[in-house]
Order: C-alpha cells, then structure tokens, then sequence
C-alpha cells in the first residue's frame, strides 16, 4: 500500500506546472490561424472570450501566445491588475516571455517609479520591471 501511494504520488507531481497551451479550437471559424513549426498555436483571431494567465481576451480580437504556450498579446477584455498598474478595458495588453507585463493601456493616472503617467496612454516595462515609457499629462 505504501509503494501504491509513493507511486501516485510522484504521478501527480509529475502533472504540477504543466500548462497545456490553446489550440485551434479557440480560434475563430475562417480566420487566418499561425502555427510555430512545432505545430502549437502562434496567433488566430478568437472565436470567444478566452481567459490565459489571469487576463479575459476579448472575443473576435487577435490574440499570440509564445511558443510555450505563455499569452503574448491580446485585447483585454476587462480591467487588468498587475500590481499597482490598472490596464484598461477593450486596451491591447502584452507580456514578456516570462509572464511579466510589458504594455498596456493604462486605465488610471498612475505614478509609477516616481513618474507620473496619463491614462488612457500606453504604459511600457522592462523585462525587469523598470519603467520603460509613459506619456506624462500636459501641466
């Protein structure tokens, strides 16, 4: 019995992390689908509302994933929370490789990093999180 449940157990783990990538099916009937050479989904315009990594894609909109699988870029369909930065709704949002924010709309004036950025403006990072660019409002 003790070998039965070391053996599911290191089933289980084994599963733990694996993320499972979109496939086709999400995309829209009749639009253009890109494929990787590996055969895993690149691009296609959605089918539905499609939710990957925390973020609501917008039904109709193009969405890419990275060859793992991870969201590249889409419409949000929803309000987006990645720490203290609020993307806004219906505003292209896309993310570095590693699942960090690179660019969205920002919904709210926001200081970020001790500079003040407009909403409504893209708002765009680093790979590691240093403010890249910002559109400042007028004085």
């Amino acid at each position: 019995m003790r070998v039965m449940t070391i053996a599911v157990s290191m089933l289980v783990g084994s599963w733990v992390g694996i993320s499972f990538a979109a496939d086709a099916s999400i995309c829209n009937a009749g639009s253009n689908i890109a494929y990787y050479p590996t055969g895993k989904l690149k691009s296609c315009r959605l089918g539905d509302f499609f939710t990957v990594d925390g973020v609501v894609c917008n039904s109709f909109d193009m969405i890419s994933f990275y060859e793992l699988g991870t969201l590249r870029s889409c419409t949000s369909r929803d309000f987006y929370h990645y720490g203290p930065i609020t993307c806004d709704e219906m505003g292209n949002i896309s993310f570095y490789p590693s699942g960090k924010l690179e660019s969205c709309l920002l919904s709210t004036k926001t200081q970020v990093q001790g500079k003040m950025c407009n909403e409504m403006q893209p708002i765009s990072f680093f790979e590691d999180g240093r403010l890249r660019e910002c559109a400042t409002p007028a004085e």
